[in-house]
């Protein structure tokens, strides 16, 4: 969408004006539903995600100060959501101290190419809540372990870990289903 049409259709939105309110959100949902997907166990956890999400988003427009990154800005209200209904739903605030796994490579990196990136988020979406939430901060979205830390309430060796322990997990599964495909 071109910077002009931006402008004019969030002024119009600021003004309560229904129909453009109606065009942003039917803009801006899909990029927030997929990141709500990737951020949910469910279909059904994914849409109180995104409908969260979709309601700061409205309530937070004015907020909004370079239109140019308001896809970037609507992502991260989709994973601050994300990370307070897990942490309210799911018992994802961290309790006690694990310790940094070996943080060795895993061999057949490029597993992960063999598959499609559709299979790759449903892998994903299996993974216990704390681990997907972490394998989503720091690979897709790029956050440091030490923003997620602080982020989920954990220490940076618990997102270590739980970084290791998703790729070491996504691993072995694609490799059992390429075993079972040969």
């Amino acid at each position: 969408m071109e910077t002009q049409k931006r402008h004019t259709l969030i002024d119009k939105c600021l003004d309560n004006e229904h129909q453009a309110r109606r065009d942003l959100y039917e803009y801006i949902a899909p990029l927030m539903l997929g990141v709500a997907r990737r951020y949910s166990r469910n279909r059904a956890d994914a849409d109180d995600i995104f409908q969260e999400s979709m309601m700061n988003f409205f309530h937070r427009l004015h907020q909004l100060k370079d239109i140019e990154r308001m896809e970037g800005w609507a992502k991260t209200i989709v994973v601050n959501e994300a990370i307070r209904f897990y942490r309210k739903n799911r018992n994802i605030i961290y309790t006690g101290n694990i310790e940094v796994t070996n943080n060795q490579n895993i061999s057949n990196e490029n597993i992960f190419t063999q598959m499609e990136t559709k299979h790759l988020l449903q892998v994903i979406q299996e993974l216990p809540d704390k681990m997907r939430m972490v394998i989503n901060l720091f690979a897709i979205e790029g956050y440091k372990h030490e923003e997620i830390a602080e982020m989920l309430g954990i220490s940076v060796g618990t997102s270590k870990s739980n970084l290791f322990d998703a790729r070491k997990q996504i691993k072995r599964r694609i490799e059992k289903e390429l075993k079972n495909i040969g």
